[in-house]
């Protein structure tokens, strides 16, 4: 019985198993392998990122929101959001930086939220955007 239960421990840490990251230095140094790694980091975001190992061509990557920016409302909704992504083999990226390689509920949040900033930038900045266009004086 004991041996049954040591050769289930054995099976599960060999193949099941994540190692816990505690800094960027750590996950990214497991995201060039492509190792089974848990990592919960961001600035303005917060997100939980889970290296689930190499697929096809490609090292597989989940991405979770734990915590949208302080002073964004409109992330705070896409808290528990998720997405995998595809990346590159051995390269070392933050997963959603290169959202096209990415689907899920999370990067469609995320792309509204960038078509939403833009807008309201070119709505803010319209007239000088047109005076740019033209090439008109400033008046400066």
């Amino acid at each position: 019985m004991i041996i049954l239960a040591l050769a289930v421990y054995l099976v599960w840490f060999l193949f099941f198993s994540y190692k816990e990251c505690d800094n960027w230095d750590c996950f990214n140094s497991r995201l060039g392998d492509c190792k089974r790694t848990t990592f919960i980091g961001g600035a303005n975001m917060v997100f939980d990122y889970t290296i689930f190992g190499k697929e096809g061509g490609s090292c597989i990557v989940g991405v979770q929101l734990l915590q949208g920016g302080v002073s964004d409302k409109e992330s705070k909704n896409l808290e528990g959001q998720k997405m995998k992504c595809a990346l590159p083999l051995e390269v070392i990226m933050i997963p959603e930086s290169d959202i096209l390689n990415c689907h899920g509920v999370l990067k469609e949040g995320l792309q509204d939220l960038i078509i939403k900033k833009l807008h309201t930038y070119i709505v803010q900045n319209i007239g000088k955007i047109n005076l740019e266009v033209l090439d008109a004086p400033t008046g400066k």
